[in-house]
């Protein structure tokens, strides 16, 4: 289906896929911490793919209006939105998000939302407003930490109970 709305959880797509098939399955979508890995893999993963747990790590290049606003409580609030790339993402709800709706008919097609904001977002941005910007992050923003990756990756094995 096309409708966003239908979209299952990882963990009930996993077991799901894991019924139909042998293959090596990687569970990817929502887990952010050692606990989500140890789930993960009790239920037949292979692996795991983490993505928005490392937005603040030290190495990313996540702004810093990105990364402050991950770490407030607006940042708990995610949504998918087509506004800054014309199709449908993932990211924290901001002013643009609040006014026109996450997902709307008056975003341009892709690839000409982002050039299309682009005069806007960057007023904003240098006024220290990330009201206009595309904050990618996914359901799950609680497991971003400020640490090195390597020490990041450490925690979570740590408690995932894996070394």
């Amino acid at each position: 289906s096309d409708d966003l709305a239908l979209q299952q959880s990882t963990l009930t797509l996993l077991a799901q896929i894991l019924a139909a098939t042998d293959l090596p399955v990687i569970a990817a979508g929502g887990i952010v911490d050692g606990k989500g890995i140890a789930n993960a893999l009790a239920m037949g993963a292979s692996s795991v793919q983490m993505g928005t747990a490392f937005l603040c790590c030290h190495e990313a290049t996540t702004s810093a209006l990105h990364r402050a606003d991950i770490h407030s409580p607006e940042g708990q609030q995610t949504a998918l939105t087509n506004l800054f790339s014309g199709r449908p993402a993932r990211g924290i709800v901001n002013r643009l998000m609040l006014e026109l709706g996450p997902l709307s008919d008056l975003a341009p097609h892709f690839p000409y939302a982002s050039g299309a904001l682009a005069p806007l977002r960057a007023a904003a941005e240098k006024a220290g407003d990330s009201g206009f910007s595309p904050l990618w992050a996914g359901q799950n923003v609680t497991g971003c930490r400020d640490l090195p990756a390597s020490e990041l990756i450490a925690c979570w094995v740590k408690e995932a109970g894996l070394g």
